[in-house]
């Protein structure tokens, strides 16, 4: 899943990709949560702003939902674009 939003000049995206239980019993299992990947480009000329950055949540654990994992990279993003300023 990714999802794309503007923000002060910026855009923001979020790709979310599953993590998989391990078992012996199956070799690909459902997803037991996601990692987000966040990129931060300028909008005109298109340029990013440094190199993706790659979340999970508190105690180093994957995101338990698509929603959280979508909102903490949303957060972050807003958070670096906030302390770096306008394009």
């Amino acid at each position: 899943m990714e999802k794309m939003v503007l923000y002060k000049g910026f855009e923001v995206t979020v790709k979310l990709e599953s993590v998989r239980a391990v078992s012996s019993e199956f070799t690909y299992g459902p997803p037991v949560g996601y990692v987000a990947m966040v990129s931060i480009c300028t909008v005109d000329p298109i340029r990013p702003v440094g190199s993706p950055i790659g979340l999970v949540g508190e105690g180093n654990r994957v995101f338990d939902t698509v929603d959280d994992a979508l909102t903490a990279g949303f957060n972050a993003a807003k958070r670096v674009i906030d302390e770096r300023g306008a394009p």
